[in-house]
């Protein structure tokens, strides 16, 4: 994507490029229907799908994620957004396939912290805040319905989707919904309650799965956004026999100015070239005043 903005005083023409970053999750945790008031937010996975559950009946899991946005530019454009997503454990005794969709949540929700050693895939009993199958925050915030309602609790509608089989890594993404997600929570913080995850197959026992948790450094969420940033000149001015052009980088950028004497014809030429740059910078670039007229473009890969 190319945004071009012109300016007076000889001509400066701006063109923006896409940069990227990754990210763990800021929060996950899960939702369990068979202890609606537990919480496992510390543990090093997250469950979704449908477990077995005595005598033969299916319980219903879901995971939660959230992801901060803070190091991106408050005027990103958000290009593509693609979420990797580790299954760590399978079911040892069956095995039964399914899609699984993420939804973007509408409403808060406590991470929690608690960790289950002897049955790690139930959790431990909830305190004050903690999301559980039957609150957003225990004890005092229940879900319009155990385990979160759509259209009320979180968007109806996908934002991704990947079909789940065996161990490994599966990729979410990239789609248009899960970019307008991420926009939304860069232009609109305070609305940025992340997604859940949920099984297509919620009533077909063995389709649930770990997924490696935050907490999990070898296979924890990876979130990739690429987006773009409008290039701002803040200042054009001569001093002395010296022209001085100032803008803004942002990391993972590289930057190339360049220069030629007329608008219309001739080749672009290299007055000066930065990057990848690691820090948002304001950085100025001169050049001697030795023609009658001289056009300048910044220029971001």
């Amino acid at each position: 994507m190319k945004a071009i903005l012109l300016l007076a005083l000889g001509c400066f023409a701006i063109r923006a490029g896409a940069a990227s970053v990754t990210n763990n999750s800021s929060a996950d945790t899960s939702l369990l229907e068979i202890e609606p008031s537990h919480n496992n937010g510390g543990q090093a996975f997250v469950i979704s799908g449908a477990i077995q559950a005595p005598p033969i009946n299916p319980k219903r899991t879901r995971a939660l994620y959230r992801f901060d946005f803070t190091s991106l530019p408050t005027n990103a454009l958000i290009q593509a957004v693609v979420l990797e997503l580790t299954v760590t454990k399978r079911p040892g005794d069956g095995l039964a396939n399914s899609a699984f969709g993420l939804y973007r949540m509408l409403r808060p929700w406590g991470e929690g912290n608690k960790v289950a050693v002897i049955y790690p895939g139930q959790g431990l009993p909830a305190t004050e805040g903690e999301a559980t199958w039957s609150h957003s925050f225990y004890p005092t915030n229940a879900w319009t319905l155990p385990g979160a309602a759509p259209d009320v609790d979180f968007v109806s509608g996908q934002s991704g989707y990947a079909d789940i089989s065996f161990t490994g890594p599966y990729r979410f993404g990239p789609t248009p919904e899960l970019v307008d997600d991420v926009q939304r929570w860069v232009n609109d913080p305070q609305s940025n309650f992340g997604w859940i995850l949920i099984c297509a197959d919620e009533g077909t026992q063995f389709t649930a799965r770990h997924f490696g948790s935050r907490e999990d450094p070898n296979a924890h969420p990876n979130l990739e956004v690429e987006f773009s940033v409008p290039l701002q000149i803040q200042f054009a001015r001569r001093l002395g026999n010296q022209f001085q052009l100032g803008f803004t980088t942002w990391p993972g950028q590289t930057f190339e100015v360049q220069f030629r004497d007329s608008l219309s014809s001739g080749s672009w030429q290299t007055l000066t070239n930065t990057g990848p740059v690691t820090n948002t910078a304001q950085l100025v670039v001169s050049d001697s005043v030795a023609a009658p007229q001289r056009f300048y473009r910044v220029v971001a890969f």
